[in-house]
Protein backbone atom coordinates (compact mmCIF):
# COMPACT_ATOMS: atom_id res chain seq x y z
CA UNK A 1 0.00 0.00 0.00
CA UNK A 2 2.64 2.49 0.94
CA UNK A 3 3.90 1.94 -2.71
CA UNK A 4 0.71 3.48 -3.88
CA UNK A 5 0.55 6.04 -1.79
CA UNK A 6 4.05 7.62 -2.71
CA UNK A 7 2.24 6.95 -6.36
CA UNK A 8 -0.61 9.37 -4.68
CA UNK A 9 1.74 12.25 -3.39
CA UNK A 10 3.67 12.23 -6.85
CA UNK A 11 0.92 13.19 -8.48
CA UNK A 12 0.87 17.23 -7.93
CA UNK A 13 -1.61 18.81 -9.99
CA UNK A 14 -3.16 16.42 -13.10
CA UNK A 15 -5.68 17.99 -15.15
CA UNK A 16 -8.42 15.46 -17.19
CA UNK A 17 -11.95 15.00 -17.76
CA UNK A 18 -12.24 18.50 -18.10
CA UNK A 19 -11.61 18.76 -14.05
CA UNK A 20 -8.62 19.53 -12.06
CA UNK A 21 -7.12 17.77 -9.16
CA UNK A 22 -5.80 19.45 -6.14
CA UNK A 23 -2.33 19.29 -5.52
CA UNK A 24 -2.85 17.09 -2.56
CA UNK A 25 0.64 16.93 -1.20
CA UNK A 26 0.84 20.58 -0.60
CA UNK A 27 -2.81 20.69 1.25
CA UNK A 28 -2.99 22.82 4.35
CA UNK A 29 -5.62 22.62 6.95
CA UNK A 30 -5.71 26.62 6.55
CA UNK A 31 -6.20 26.75 3.10
CA UNK A 32 -8.89 23.92 3.02
CA UNK A 33 -10.83 25.63 5.46
CA UNK A 34 -11.51 28.31 2.32
CA UNK A 35 -14.44 26.87 0.31
CA UNK A 36 -13.18 27.33 -2.94
CA UNK A 37 -10.33 25.20 -2.58
CA UNK A 38 -12.24 22.43 -0.89
CA UNK A 39 -14.95 22.49 -3.74
CA UNK A 40 -11.73 22.02 -6.42
CA UNK A 41 -10.03 19.53 -4.46
CA UNK A 42 -13.63 17.34 -4.23
CA UNK A 43 -14.24 17.77 -7.81
CA UNK A 44 -11.08 16.11 -8.48
CA UNK A 45 -12.23 13.54 -6.55
CA UNK A 46 -15.29 13.17 -7.89
CA UNK A 47 -13.29 12.92 -11.10
CA UNK A 48 -11.09 10.01 -9.86
CA UNK A 49 -14.35 8.10 -10.54
CA UNK A 50 -14.38 8.24 -14.19
CA UNK A 51 -10.53 9.93 -15.34
CA UNK A 52 -7.92 7.74 -17.16
CA UNK A 53 -4.80 7.76 -14.90
CA UNK A 54 -1.50 6.80 -15.24
CA UNK A 55 -0.71 3.60 -13.18
CA UNK A 56 2.46 1.44 -13.01
CA UNK A 57 4.31 3.87 -16.12
CA UNK A 58 1.81 3.54 -19.09
CA UNK A 59 -1.79 5.37 -19.66
CA UNK A 60 -5.08 2.76 -21.31
CA UNK A 61 -7.79 5.10 -22.17
CA UNK A 62 -9.86 1.77 -20.45
CA UNK A 63 -8.53 2.23 -17.04
CA UNK A 64 -11.54 3.80 -15.29
CA UNK A 65 -12.71 2.97 -12.18
CA UNK A 66 -16.49 3.02 -12.98
CA UNK A 67 -15.59 0.62 -15.99
CA UNK A 68 -13.76 -1.91 -14.16
CA UNK A 69 -16.47 -1.64 -11.42
CA UNK A 70 -19.40 -2.64 -13.56
CA UNK A 71 -17.58 -5.30 -15.06
CA UNK A 72 -15.64 -6.92 -12.19
CA UNK A 73 -18.74 -7.03 -10.40
CA UNK A 74 -21.03 -7.83 -12.98
CA UNK A 75 -19.20 -10.39 -15.22
CA UNK A 76 -18.64 -13.30 -12.94
CA UNK A 77 -22.45 -13.37 -13.15
CA UNK A 78 -25.17 -14.97 -15.22
CA UNK A 79 -26.68 -11.75 -16.83
CA UNK A 80 -24.52 -11.48 -19.72
CA UNK A 81 -22.78 -14.14 -22.49
CA UNK A 82 -19.45 -13.20 -24.08
CA UNK A 83 -19.89 -13.90 -27.58
CA UNK A 84 -16.13 -14.40 -28.17
CA UNK A 85 -12.40 -14.39 -27.06
CA UNK A 86 -11.05 -10.77 -26.25
CA UNK A 87 -7.40 -9.53 -25.18
CA UNK A 88 -9.48 -7.23 -23.08
CA UNK A 89 -8.86 -9.14 -19.27
CA UNK A 90 -12.53 -8.28 -19.00
CA UNK A 91 -12.48 -11.88 -21.05
CA UNK A 92 -10.96 -13.98 -17.93
CA UNK A 93 -13.24 -12.15 -15.38
CA UNK A 94 -16.42 -13.93 -17.56
CA UNK A 95 -14.80 -17.15 -17.67
CA UNK A 96 -13.66 -16.85 -14.40
CA UNK A 97 -9.84 -17.40 -15.11
CA UNK A 98 -8.74 -14.24 -14.03
CA UNK A 99 -5.20 -14.25 -12.62
CA UNK A 100 -3.61 -11.87 -10.04
CA UNK A 101 -1.20 -9.88 -12.42
CA UNK A 102 -4.39 -8.81 -14.62
CA UNK A 103 -4.46 -4.78 -15.21
CA UNK A 104 -8.40 -4.71 -14.58
CA UNK A 105 -7.33 -5.97 -11.09
CA UNK A 106 -4.08 -3.83 -10.64
CA UNK A 107 -6.30 -0.48 -12.03
CA UNK A 108 -9.25 -0.82 -9.77
CA UNK A 109 -7.21 -1.59 -6.31
CA UNK A 110 -5.00 1.58 -6.93
CA UNK A 111 -7.79 3.64 -8.39
CA UNK A 112 -10.32 2.47 -4.93
CA UNK A 113 -7.32 3.60 -2.65
CA UNK A 114 -6.09 6.42 -4.90
CA UNK A 115 -9.68 7.85 -4.15
CA UNK A 116 -9.53 6.56 0.01
CA UNK A 117 -6.94 8.66 0.60
CA UNK A 118 -7.57 11.73 -1.71
CA UNK A 119 -10.68 11.82 0.55
CA UNK A 120 -9.12 11.60 3.47
CA UNK A 121 -6.79 14.50 2.98
CA UNK A 122 -10.08 17.09 2.36
CA UNK A 123 -11.98 14.56 5.27
CA UNK A 124 -8.86 15.30 7.90
CA UNK A 125 -8.68 18.75 7.48
CA UNK A 126 -12.07 20.60 7.43
CA UNK A 127 -12.73 21.30 11.18
CA UNK A 128 -15.60 19.13 12.24
CA UNK A 129 -17.04 22.22 14.01
CA UNK A 130 -16.76 24.69 11.16
CA UNK A 131 -19.41 27.19 11.34
CA UNK A 132 -20.02 26.91 7.69
CA UNK A 133 -22.98 24.62 6.04
CA UNK A 134 -20.93 24.40 2.62
CA UNK A 135 -17.75 23.29 3.65
CA UNK A 136 -19.57 20.72 6.11
CA UNK A 137 -21.33 19.68 3.08
CA UNK A 138 -18.63 19.01 0.98
CA UNK A 139 -16.41 16.92 4.09
CA UNK A 140 -19.78 14.99 4.01
CA UNK A 141 -19.21 14.13 0.38
CA UNK A 142 -16.12 13.13 0.83
CA UNK A 143 -16.59 10.80 3.65
CA UNK A 144 -19.58 9.02 1.54
CA UNK A 145 -16.62 8.50 -1.09
CA UNK A 146 -14.20 6.97 0.36
CA UNK A 147 -17.14 4.76 2.61
CA UNK A 148 -18.57 3.87 -1.29
CA UNK A 149 -14.98 2.93 -2.16
CA UNK A 150 -14.07 0.90 0.81
CA UNK A 151 -17.75 -1.02 1.10
CA UNK A 152 -17.19 -1.66 -3.18
CA UNK A 153 -13.06 -2.86 -2.71
CA UNK A 154 -14.85 -5.57 -0.10
CA UNK A 155 -17.75 -6.50 -2.92
CA UNK A 156 -14.79 -7.29 -5.30
CA UNK A 157 -11.63 -9.21 -3.16
CA UNK A 158 -13.83 -10.41 0.27
CA UNK A 159 -16.98 -12.70 0.67
CA UNK A 160 -20.09 -11.74 2.08
CA UNK A 161 -20.10 -10.44 5.58
CA UNK A 162 -23.82 -13.05 6.20
CA UNK A 163 -21.62 -15.64 6.09
CA UNK A 164 -19.91 -15.36 9.24
CA UNK A 165 -20.99 -11.91 10.60
CA UNK A 166 -17.87 -10.23 9.36
CA UNK A 167 -15.12 -12.66 9.74
CA UNK A 168 -14.10 -13.20 6.40
CA UNK A 169 -10.99 -11.66 5.58
CA UNK A 170 -11.72 -7.91 3.87
CA UNK A 171 -8.91 -5.77 2.49
CA UNK A 172 -7.22 -2.54 3.62
CA UNK A 173 -8.22 0.57 5.65
CA UNK A 174 -7.67 3.68 4.41
CA UNK A 175 -8.22 7.12 6.14
CA UNK A 176 -5.12 8.96 5.16
CA UNK A 177 -2.93 6.13 5.68
CA UNK A 178 -2.66 2.31 6.42
CA UNK A 179 -1.03 -0.01 8.78
CA UNK A 180 -0.45 -2.65 5.98
CA UNK A 181 -2.42 -4.97 7.02
CA UNK A 182 -6.10 -7.15 5.82
CA UNK A 183 -8.77 -5.73 7.92
CA UNK A 184 -11.82 -7.90 8.00
CA UNK A 185 -14.90 -7.58 6.13
CA UNK A 186 -16.42 -6.49 9.81
CA UNK A 187 -13.54 -3.60 10.73
CA UNK A 188 -13.92 -2.56 7.07
CA UNK A 189 -18.06 -2.15 7.12
CA UNK A 190 -17.96 -0.54 10.63
CA UNK A 191 -15.48 2.23 9.19
CA UNK A 192 -17.72 2.18 6.32
CA UNK A 193 -20.87 3.30 8.96
CA UNK A 194 -19.00 5.44 10.80
CA UNK A 195 -18.01 7.41 7.25
CA UNK A 196 -21.74 7.34 6.08
CA UNK A 197 -23.61 8.53 9.62
CA UNK A 198 -20.55 11.16 9.80
CA UNK A 199 -21.34 12.01 6.22
CA UNK A 200 -25.15 12.02 6.62
CA UNK A 201 -24.88 14.17 10.07
CA UNK A 202 -22.11 16.83 7.65
CA UNK A 203 -24.80 16.95 5.30
CA UNK A 204 -28.10 17.00 7.35
CA UNK A 205 -29.89 20.33 6.83
CA UNK A 206 -28.13 21.26 3.46
CA UNK A 207 -28.71 20.73 -0.34
CA UNK A 208 -26.98 18.45 -3.55
CA UNK A 209 -24.47 21.15 -5.17
CA UNK A 210 -25.72 20.57 -8.43
CA UNK A 211 -26.74 17.60 -10.90
CA UNK A 212 -27.16 14.17 -9.98
CA UNK A 213 -23.24 13.67 -9.99
CA UNK A 214 -22.86 15.33 -6.52
CA UNK A 215 -23.61 13.65 -4.02
CA UNK A 216 -26.42 14.67 -1.02
CA UNK A 217 -27.64 13.14 2.16
CA UNK A 218 -29.85 11.25 0.48
CA UNK A 219 -26.80 9.37 -0.56
CA UNK A 220 -25.30 8.39 2.04
CA UNK A 221 -28.73 7.30 3.37
CA UNK A 222 -28.78 5.21 0.86
CA UNK A 223 -25.39 3.68 1.01
CA UNK A 224 -25.96 3.23 4.78
CA UNK A 225 -29.44 1.23 3.84
CA UNK A 226 -27.37 -0.93 1.28
CA UNK A 227 -24.86 -1.44 3.65
CA UNK A 228 -27.41 -2.63 6.39
CA UNK A 229 -28.89 -5.03 3.87
CA UNK A 230 -25.40 -6.61 3.14
CA UNK A 231 -24.81 -6.79 6.82
CA UNK A 232 -28.64 -8.83 7.38
CA UNK A 233 -29.77 -6.03 9.53
CA UNK A 234 -32.71 -6.06 7.80
CA UNK A 235 -34.68 -3.80 10.01
CA UNK A 236 -32.49 -1.10 9.99
CA UNK A 237 -32.41 -1.24 6.54
CA UNK A 238 -36.22 -0.57 6.63
CA UNK A 239 -36.61 1.99 9.08
CA UNK A 240 -33.95 3.85 7.27
CA UNK A 241 -35.70 3.22 3.31
CA UNK A 242 -38.80 4.61 5.41
CA UNK A 243 -37.02 7.25 7.11
CA UNK A 244 -35.68 8.79 3.68
CA UNK A 245 -39.38 8.26 2.03
CA UNK A 246 -41.27 10.45 4.90
CA UNK A 247 -44.50 8.70 4.20
CA UNK A 248 -44.43 9.13 0.78
CA UNK A 249 -45.79 6.46 -1.86
CA UNK A 250 -42.41 4.73 -3.26
CA UNK A 251 -43.62 5.30 -6.71
CA UNK A 252 -43.85 8.75 -6.65
CA UNK A 253 -39.60 8.72 -5.58
CA UNK A 254 -39.41 6.46 -9.40
CA UNK A 255 -38.47 7.81 -12.85
CA UNK A 256 -42.54 6.92 -14.62
CA UNK A 257 -39.81 6.31 -17.80
CA UNK A 258 -37.41 3.49 -17.53
CA UNK A 259 -35.59 4.74 -20.29
CA UNK A 260 -35.08 8.10 -19.85
CA UNK A 261 -33.94 6.65 -16.12
CA UNK A 262 -30.80 5.65 -17.92
CA UNK A 263 -30.40 8.23 -20.74
CA UNK A 264 -30.84 11.30 -18.42
CA UNK A 265 -29.49 10.06 -15.31
CA UNK A 266 -27.94 13.16 -14.56
CA UNK A 267 -31.51 14.86 -13.75
CA UNK A 268 -33.29 11.93 -13.48
CA UNK A 269 -35.62 12.06 -10.03
CA UNK A 270 -34.58 8.58 -9.37
CA UNK A 271 -31.08 8.52 -8.92
CA UNK A 272 -29.19 9.40 -5.51
CA UNK A 273 -25.64 9.12 -7.24
CA UNK A 274 -24.05 8.86 -11.11
CA UNK A 275 -21.01 10.00 -12.17
CA UNK A 276 -21.77 12.60 -14.69
CA UNK A 277 -19.90 12.21 -17.99
CA UNK A 278 -19.92 15.31 -20.12
CA UNK A 279 -19.03 14.07 -23.87
CA UNK A 280 -16.96 11.15 -24.86
CA UNK A 281 -14.37 13.19 -26.50
CA UNK A 282 -13.80 15.26 -23.34
CA UNK A 283 -14.64 12.39 -20.78
CA UNK A 284 -13.01 9.38 -22.17
CA UNK A 285 -11.12 9.06 -25.37
CA UNK A 286 -13.36 7.45 -27.87
CA UNK A 287 -16.05 5.82 -27.64
CA UNK A 288 -14.51 2.46 -27.04
CA UNK A 289 -13.45 3.05 -24.11
CA UNK A 290 -16.14 3.71 -22.83
CA UNK A 291 -18.18 1.16 -20.26
CA UNK A 292 -21.07 0.57 -23.11
CA UNK A 293 -18.95 -0.21 -25.65
CA UNK A 294 -18.46 -3.46 -24.76
CA UNK A 295 -22.61 -3.68 -24.55
CA UNK A 296 -23.16 -1.57 -28.13
CA UNK A 297 -22.36 -0.61 -30.69
CA UNK A 298 -24.16 1.86 -33.52
CA UNK A 299 -23.56 -0.75 -36.09
CA UNK A 300 -22.32 -4.66 -35.71
CA UNK A 301 -19.33 -5.92 -33.30
CA UNK A 302 -15.64 -3.81 -33.84
CA UNK A 303 -17.36 -1.51 -35.81
CA UNK A 304 -15.53 1.33 -34.37
CA UNK A 305 -17.78 2.80 -32.41
CA UNK A 306 -17.86 -0.03 -30.07
CA UNK A 307 -16.92 -3.63 -29.67
CA UNK A 308 -20.02 -5.47 -28.71
CA UNK A 309 -18.94 -8.93 -27.37
CA UNK A 310 -21.31 -8.92 -24.33
CA UNK A 311 -25.15 -9.90 -24.67
CA UNK A 312 -28.15 -10.42 -22.73
CA UNK A 313 -28.11 -14.15 -21.38
CA UNK A 314 -30.74 -16.21 -22.73
CA UNK A 315 -32.21 -16.66 -19.38
CA UNK A 316 -32.45 -13.32 -18.32
CA UNK A 317 -34.29 -12.84 -21.80
CA UNK A 318 -36.61 -15.87 -20.61
CA UNK A 319 -37.44 -14.62 -17.29
CA UNK A 320 -38.01 -11.00 -19.08
CA UNK A 321 -40.51 -12.84 -21.13
CA UNK A 322 -42.15 -14.63 -19.02
CA UNK A 323 -44.38 -11.39 -18.96
CA UNK A 324 -44.32 -10.02 -21.88
CA UNK A 325 -44.63 -6.14 -22.78
CA UNK A 326 -41.94 -5.63 -19.73
CA UNK A 327 -40.58 -1.99 -20.59
CA UNK A 328 -36.97 -2.63 -18.70
CA UNK A 329 -36.12 -5.01 -21.19
CA UNK A 330 -38.21 -3.55 -24.52
CA UNK A 331 -35.92 -0.28 -23.84
CA UNK A 332 -32.59 -1.82 -22.73
CA UNK A 333 -32.32 -4.86 -25.35
CA UNK A 334 -31.62 -3.45 -29.07
CA UNK A 335 -31.81 -6.22 -31.28
CA UNK A 336 -30.16 -5.92 -34.26
CA UNK A 337 -30.99 -6.85 -37.81
CA UNK A 338 -34.07 -7.76 -36.87
CA UNK A 339 -36.47 -9.39 -39.41
CA UNK A 340 -38.88 -6.51 -40.90
CA UNK A 341 -41.01 -9.54 -42.57
CA UNK A 342 -41.41 -10.78 -39.64
CA UNK A 343 -39.44 -14.27 -40.56
CA UNK A 344 -38.53 -16.23 -37.29
CA UNK A 345 -35.86 -18.57 -35.97
CA UNK A 346 -34.99 -21.46 -34.01
CA UNK A 347 -31.83 -21.96 -31.74
CA UNK A 348 -30.46 -24.00 -29.07
CA UNK A 349 -27.26 -24.26 -27.43
CA UNK A 350 -24.80 -26.94 -28.44
CA UNK A 351 -21.28 -28.06 -27.14
CA UNK A 352 -18.66 -27.55 -28.68
CA UNK A 353 -15.17 -29.52 -28.50
CA UNK A 354 -13.22 -26.88 -26.49
CA UNK A 355 -15.94 -27.05 -22.90
CA UNK A 356 -18.56 -24.05 -23.56
CA UNK A 357 -21.63 -23.87 -25.92
CA UNK A 358 -22.85 -21.94 -29.07
CA UNK A 359 -26.40 -21.67 -30.30
CA UNK A 360 -26.99 -23.95 -33.31
CA UNK A 361 -29.77 -21.94 -35.36
CA UNK A 362 -32.63 -22.67 -38.15
CA UNK A 363 -33.35 -19.73 -39.69
CA UNK A 364 -35.82 -20.89 -41.95
CA UNK A 365 -38.37 -22.70 -39.48
CA UNK A 366 -41.66 -23.63 -41.42
CA UNK A 367 -45.02 -22.72 -39.79
CA UNK A 368 -47.93 -25.39 -40.44
CA UNK A 369 -51.18 -23.65 -40.27
CA UNK A 370 -53.38 -26.61 -39.63
CA UNK A 371 -51.20 -27.37 -36.25
CA UNK A 372 -50.43 -24.02 -35.85
CA UNK A 373 -46.80 -25.20 -35.20
CA UNK A 374 -43.45 -24.55 -36.18
CA UNK A 375 -40.84 -26.97 -37.60
CA UNK A 376 -37.17 -26.26 -37.54
CA UNK A 377 -34.14 -28.59 -38.46
CA UNK A 378 -31.57 -29.72 -36.29
CA UNK A 379 -27.85 -30.12 -37.85
CA UNK A 380 -28.46 -33.43 -39.13
CA UNK A 381 -31.40 -31.88 -41.12
CA UNK A 382 -33.99 -34.05 -39.21
CA UNK A 383 -37.68 -31.94 -39.02
CA UNK A 384 -38.54 -31.44 -35.39
CA UNK A 385 -41.94 -30.11 -34.57
CA UNK A 386 -41.39 -26.94 -32.01
CA UNK A 387 -44.11 -27.95 -29.01
CA UNK A 388 -45.12 -26.17 -26.20
CA UNK A 389 -45.69 -26.54 -22.77
CA UNK A 390 -46.69 -25.05 -19.87
CA UNK A 391 -44.02 -24.76 -16.59
CA UNK A 392 -45.45 -22.82 -13.69
CA UNK A 393 -48.07 -21.02 -15.59
CA UNK A 394 -45.22 -20.08 -18.15
CA UNK A 395 -45.11 -21.56 -21.93
CA UNK A 396 -41.88 -23.18 -22.74
CA UNK A 397 -41.19 -24.21 -26.26
CA UNK A 398 -39.02 -27.48 -27.13
CA UNK A 399 -38.23 -30.25 -29.27
CA UNK A 400 -37.62 -33.75 -28.89
CA UNK A 401 -34.02 -34.12 -29.51
CA UNK A 402 -32.25 -37.60 -28.62
CA UNK A 403 -35.32 -38.82 -27.38
CA UNK A 404 -35.23 -36.06 -24.75
CA UNK A 405 -36.69 -32.51 -24.50
CA UNK A 406 -34.30 -29.61 -25.52
CA UNK A 407 -35.96 -26.05 -24.84
CA UNK A 408 -35.40 -23.60 -27.88
CA UNK A 409 -36.06 -20.18 -28.59
CA UNK A 410 -38.98 -19.36 -30.94
CA UNK A 411 -38.15 -15.71 -31.82
CA UNK A 412 -37.97 -12.72 -34.69
CA UNK A 413 -34.89 -13.61 -37.02
CA UNK A 414 -31.73 -11.72 -35.68
CA UNK A 415 -28.33 -10.91 -37.24
CA UNK A 416 -25.67 -12.84 -35.04
CA UNK A 417 -21.78 -12.66 -34.25
CA UNK A 418 -19.58 -15.27 -35.71
CA UNK A 419 -18.47 -18.21 -33.78
CA UNK A 420 -16.05 -21.12 -34.50
CA UNK A 421 -19.59 -23.16 -35.82
CA UNK A 422 -21.02 -20.42 -37.69
CA UNK A 423 -23.47 -17.69 -36.75
CA UNK A 424 -24.42 -18.34 -33.39
CA UNK A 425 -24.90 -15.58 -30.64
CA UNK A 426 -28.03 -13.22 -31.79
CA UNK A 427 -26.99 -9.62 -31.71
CA UNK A 428 -29.26 -8.80 -28.76
CA UNK A 429 -27.53 -5.81 -27.61
CA UNK A 430 -27.68 -4.16 -23.75
CA UNK A 431 -28.02 -0.39 -24.32
CA UNK A 432 -28.03 0.31 -20.51
CA UNK A 433 -24.42 2.85 -20.46
CA UNK A 434 -25.56 4.29 -24.03
CA UNK A 435 -27.64 6.91 -25.85
CA UNK A 436 -27.17 9.66 -23.55
CA UNK A 437 -29.62 12.30 -23.90
CA UNK A 438 -31.14 10.18 -26.72
CA UNK A 439 -27.86 10.56 -29.12
CA UNK A 440 -26.71 7.54 -30.69
CA UNK A 441 -23.27 7.40 -28.81
CA UNK A 442 -21.64 5.16 -25.74
CA UNK A 443 -22.23 7.84 -23.41
CA UNK A 444 -23.94 7.87 -20.39
CA UNK A 445 -23.30 9.00 -16.89
CA UNK A 446 -23.77 5.29 -15.08
CA UNK A 447 -25.53 5.18 -11.77
CA UNK A 448 -23.95 4.34 -8.28
CA UNK A 449 -27.36 4.33 -6.34
CA UNK A 450 -31.00 5.26 -7.26
CA UNK A 451 -34.66 4.37 -5.69
CA UNK A 452 -35.29 1.22 -7.78
CA UNK A 453 -32.86 -0.42 -5.95
CA UNK A 454 -33.49 0.82 -2.11
CA UNK A 455 -37.08 -0.12 -3.16
CA UNK A 456 -35.55 -3.77 -4.01
CA UNK A 457 -33.55 -3.16 -0.72
CA UNK A 458 -36.17 -2.81 1.32
CA UNK A 459 -39.15 -5.66 -0.43
CA UNK A 460 -35.42 -7.78 0.07
CA UNK A 461 -35.27 -7.16 3.84
CA UNK A 462 -39.19 -7.38 4.37
CA UNK A 463 -38.22 -11.35 2.63
CA UNK A 464 -36.06 -12.18 5.34
CA UNK A 465 -38.03 -11.36 7.89
CA UNK A 466 -40.98 -13.53 6.29
CA UNK A 467 -43.26 -10.44 6.01
CA UNK A 468 -44.78 -11.64 2.47
CA UNK A 469 -47.42 -9.39 1.88
CA UNK A 470 -44.63 -5.75 2.21
CA UNK A 471 -41.95 -7.64 0.02
CA UNK A 472 -44.68 -8.32 -2.39
CA UNK A 473 -45.80 -4.72 -2.69
CA UNK A 474 -42.51 -3.33 -3.17
CA UNK A 475 -41.80 -6.20 -5.90
CA UNK A 476 -44.87 -4.88 -7.47
CA UNK A 477 -43.90 -1.21 -7.54
CA UNK A 478 -41.38 -1.95 -9.62
CA UNK A 479 -43.02 -4.15 -11.37
CA UNK A 480 -45.69 -1.39 -12.39
CA UNK A 481 -43.43 1.02 -13.43
CA UNK A 482 -41.84 -1.84 -15.70
CA UNK A 483 -45.36 -1.44 -17.33
CA UNK A 484 -46.62 -4.91 -16.72
CA UNK A 485 -50.79 -5.44 -16.37
CA UNK A 486 -52.38 -5.84 -12.60
CA UNK A 487 -51.78 -10.02 -13.69
CA UNK A 488 -48.59 -9.61 -14.01
CA UNK A 489 -48.06 -8.29 -9.84
CA UNK A 490 -47.43 -11.08 -7.32
CA UNK A 491 -49.46 -12.53 -4.53
CA UNK A 492 -49.04 -14.55 -2.27
CA UNK A 493 -51.30 -17.14 -4.04
CA UNK A 494 -49.78 -16.88 -8.01
CA UNK A 495 -46.36 -17.12 -6.68
CA UNK A 496 -46.32 -20.35 -5.80
CA UNK A 497 -48.27 -21.10 -8.78
CA UNK A 498 -45.26 -19.57 -10.53
CA UNK A 499 -43.46 -21.86 -9.38
CA UNK A 500 -42.18 -19.38 -6.09
CA UNK A 501 -42.03 -22.01 -2.75
CA UNK A 502 -39.95 -18.60 -0.94
CA UNK A 503 -40.83 -14.75 -1.47
CA UNK A 504 -37.46 -14.24 -1.37
CA UNK A 505 -36.51 -15.55 -4.76
CA UNK A 506 -39.12 -13.43 -6.11
CA UNK A 507 -37.20 -10.52 -4.82
CA UNK A 508 -33.97 -11.87 -6.31
CA UNK A 509 -35.69 -12.06 -9.94
CA UNK A 510 -36.96 -9.07 -9.55
CA UNK A 511 -33.59 -7.42 -8.78
CA UNK A 512 -32.15 -9.47 -11.28
CA UNK A 513 -34.29 -8.02 -13.82
CA UNK A 514 -34.48 -4.54 -12.20
CA UNK A 515 -30.87 -3.86 -11.80
CA UNK A 516 -29.50 -5.68 -14.33
CA UNK A 517 -25.94 -5.39 -15.50
CA UNK A 518 -25.39 -2.58 -12.93
CA UNK A 519 -23.13 -4.55 -10.39
CA UNK A 520 -25.49 -6.41 -8.23
CA UNK A 521 -26.25 -9.81 -9.40
CA UNK A 522 -23.13 -11.58 -7.89
CA UNK A 523 -23.36 -10.24 -4.69
CA UNK A 524 -26.85 -10.77 -4.81
CA UNK A 525 -26.58 -14.27 -5.48
CA UNK A 526 -23.79 -15.12 -3.19
CA UNK A 527 -24.97 -13.28 0.16
CA UNK A 528 -28.48 -15.27 -0.35
CA UNK A 529 -26.40 -18.74 -0.61
CA UNK A 530 -27.65 -18.93 -4.54
CA UNK A 531 -25.77 -21.19 -6.98
CA UNK A 532 -25.22 -19.20 -10.14
CA UNK A 533 -26.57 -21.14 -13.28
CA UNK A 534 -24.53 -20.81 -16.15
CA UNK A 535 -25.26 -23.44 -18.96
CA UNK A 536 -26.38 -20.94 -21.44
CA UNK A 537 -24.30 -20.71 -24.68
CA UNK A 538 -21.09 -18.57 -24.73
CA UNK A 539 -17.65 -18.69 -23.69
CA UNK A 540 -18.03 -19.03 -20.04
CA UNK A 541 -17.90 -23.00 -19.37
CA UNK A 542 -21.38 -24.72 -19.08
CA UNK A 543 -21.21 -25.41 -15.11
CA UNK A 544 -23.84 -24.20 -11.97
CA UNK A 545 -21.38 -22.40 -9.99
CA UNK A 546 -21.49 -22.72 -6.03
CA UNK A 547 -21.96 -19.60 -4.43
CA UNK A 548 -18.98 -20.10 -2.27
CA UNK A 549 -16.68 -20.88 -5.36
CA UNK A 550 -13.27 -19.44 -4.79
CA UNK A 551 -13.72 -17.92 -8.04
CA UNK A 552 -16.00 -15.74 -7.90
CA UNK A 553 -13.45 -13.83 -5.45
CA UNK A 554 -11.03 -11.84 -6.88
CA UNK A 555 -7.22 -12.15 -6.18
CA UNK A 556 -5.55 -9.20 -4.43
CA UNK A 557 -3.29 -7.92 -7.08
CA UNK A 558 0.25 -9.50 -6.82
CA UNK A 559 1.90 -5.64 -6.71
CA UNK A 560 0.17 -5.91 -3.53
CA UNK A 561 0.82 -8.61 -2.15
CA UNK A 562 4.63 -8.58 -2.78
CA UNK A 563 4.88 -5.38 -1.67
CA UNK A 564 3.40 -5.55 1.66
CA UNK A 565 2.93 -9.37 2.30
CA UNK A 566 -0.96 -8.97 2.32
CA UNK A 567 -2.57 -12.52 2.37
CA UNK A 568 -3.48 -13.55 -0.92
CA UNK A 569 -6.90 -14.64 -1.74
CA UNK A 570 -7.37 -18.69 -2.44
CA UNK A 571 -8.03 -19.72 -5.55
Amino acid sequence: MKRYILLILAAAVVVSCNLDYYPYDKVSSDSMQKVENAEVATIGNYALFKASIQYSGFNTVGNTYIRHYFQMSEFKGDNTLMSGKSTDPLFKDATLEDSASDTNIEFFWYISYKICYATSVVINVIDDNTDDAVLRHIKGENLTMRAFSHMNLCQIFSFPYVWSDGAEPGVLINTGETNGTRATVAQVYDQVETDLKNAIRCMDGGARRGNNGYISKATAQGLLARLYLYEGRWQDCINLIDEMLAGADPASVLDPDYENLFQKSKESKEVLWCIALIDNVTDMAGEQAMIGSMFWSQGDPGDGSGWAELYWSQPLIDLFERHPGDKRLETMRDQRHKSETGAKMVYWPIPTDDGYYENYIDRKPEYDLASGKYTCKDENGTTHVVETEIVNTYPRNYIMLNGQKQYVTLTDSLGCRTGSGGNVYPLNYIKKFSCQDGVLTNLASPIFLRWGELILDRAEAYAHLGDVTKALADVNVIRKRAGLSDADMFTATNMTERGYSDVLDVVLDERRMELCFEGFRVMDIQRNKRDLDRRYAGRQKWEVVPYNDLRLRYLIPRVEVLTTGIPQNDR
